[in-house]
């Protein structure tokens, strides 16, 4: 058995000396959000000039490095987000964000077979007594996967003191530290970003989903305003529930702690506080798991009682939705919603939620209904109609699942804006063979 400690000693080396070993042609794993090193980063950028063809991946950064906001980085370097948030927008506009949208669940796929990645660079937490890195509660979901695959020839660990662990199994949550090639001590700057909390529109939202929220059922619900509400809402409605998402957020504490969840099983984390971080490490009830657990259709469909509850940005009066991109112009990626919508369709007792506002404003403030007749041009479809149980907004939910295109259209003028209703009614009837005047008849609009 290989003496843990003294492999760390034998393989522990400078940040300079691991960026200098990067070539040409190289392509890196750095990880998620605060799991990647931004101090190997900021060093690859001072040795951009005598490089090319670097191929660097990783789901979105949280750290402004200099390196995405050069405009000469694009000469040397290729860079692939898995998705996109506030730095990658940014990032574009300097042409160092190439917006990826592969599914989550493809995300070591995506990373190994399709861009070659033959380096693993992520911050970790400092070994335990047996030699286990906890690879913290942004790695469980891919860096685990993408580190054991045999064709990624070398692995770099950078110790980190302020890296969050996660809570799970080892099998799951760890690594061992003689699996890495080389071992960097760098700690990294605490990070706690706090919620904004629901709006106004995020609570109507939650109101109709709660109650189809019932004991016994394993709850997926993301990160944001109106996760937060829904959560918020089932305190004293609920005794017992699961959650089984990609995410977990802040909201879904308390519901550990007073009892009404029973398990807390996911892949990835949203920001928090040190406490929450503390809370994931340490609650047993806490159990991460990989994206093939977590993020994989068949995996998700093989449980009882998803409740899967997304968001999207639009859908047309067929039922598909754009809940990546603004038009043409990508805004976040698909993530894990096809996985859980198509799970939810799937599983025993199943149902699928996808939730918007009925309206937005343009840049002249302009307002628009986001339930449309059909979706604009060069509009992108993220998840297709085939797939919609439940569309909810603000005015109420729509059943539309393996429903009549008619009925369809039928059921979503009806939870729409109500100063948009007769106009997507008439437009509908205008434009198709199969909606007439008559089948609003006995319907208020």
């Amino acid at each position: 058995m290989v003496d843990w400690k003294e492999h760390y000693r034998q393989h522990l080396v400078s940040m300079d000396a691991v960026v200098s070993d990067v070539k040409d042609g190289d392509a890196l794993w750095f990880g998620a959000a605060p799991e990647i090193p931004y101090s190997m980063l900021e060093k690859l950028h001072d040795r951009m000039d005598e490089l090319h063809d670097v191929t660097l991946l990783y789901n979105v950064m949280n750290y402004p490095t200099s390196l995405v906001f050069d405009e000469e980085a694009g000469k040397h370097f290729n860079f692939v987000s898995m998705f996109c948030l506030p730095l990658e927008r940014m990032a574009a506009e300097y042409g160092n964000a190439p917006f990826h949208s592969c599914p989550f669940e493809f995300i070591p796929r995506t990373a190994v077979d399709v861009y070659k990645c033959n380096t693993v660079a992520i911050n970790v937490c400092p070994p335990d007594e047996e030699g286990y890195v906890n690879i913290g509660i942004y790695g469980v979901s891919a860096s685990g996967l993408i580190a054991s695959d045999p064709r990624v020839a070398k692995k770099i660990a950078i110790i980190d003191h302020n890296q969050p662990a996660a809570g799970g199994s080892r099998e799951q949550v760890c690594l061992k530290i003689t699996d890495f090639d080389n071992i960097v001590e760098c700690d990294s700057e605490p990070q706690e970003v706090p919620g904004h909390g629901p709006t106004e529109l995020d609570e109507k939202i939650a109101s109709h989903v709660i109650p189809y929220i019932h004991d016994g059922d394993k709850l997926q619900v993301g990160y944001g305003g109106l996760g937060d509400a829904i959560l918020a809402g089932l305190h004293g409605r609920i005794k017992h529930l699961d959650i089984y998402s990609e995410v977990c957020s802040e909201s879904m504490q308390p519901l550990v702690e007073s009892g009404v969840v029973d398990t807390l099983r996911f892949c990835s984390s949203g920001v928090g506080s040190p406490s929450f971080y503390r809370f994931l490490a340490e609650n047993p009830k806490v159990d991460m798991r990989n994206i093939k657990e977590m993020i994989e259709p068949i995996s998700i469909g093989n449980q009882d009682n998803i409740v899967a509850v997304n968001s999207t940005f639009m859908v047309d009066l067929s039922g598909q939705a754009c809940s990546e991109a603004q038009g043409i112009d990508q805004y976040s990626a698909v993530g894990g919603q096809f996985a859980y919508m198509y799970g939810a369709i799937r599983s025993k007792g199943g149902r699928s939620f996808l939730c918007l506002r009925s309206t937005h404003k343009d840049h002249d403030g302009e307002t628009h209904s986001n339930i449309v007749p059909w979706l604009p041009e060069k509009s992108v479809v993220t998840t297709p109609r085939y797939l919609m149980m439940y569309i909810v907004t603000e005015y109420g939910v729509a059943d539309i699942f393996l429903k009549t295109l008619k009925e369809r259209a039928v059921a979503l003028v009806q939870i729409a804006h109500p100063d948009y209703r007769k106009q997507l009614k008439e437009d509908i009837i205008a434009n198709t063979d199969y909606v007439m005047e008559a089948d609003f008849e006995d319907i208020e609009l």
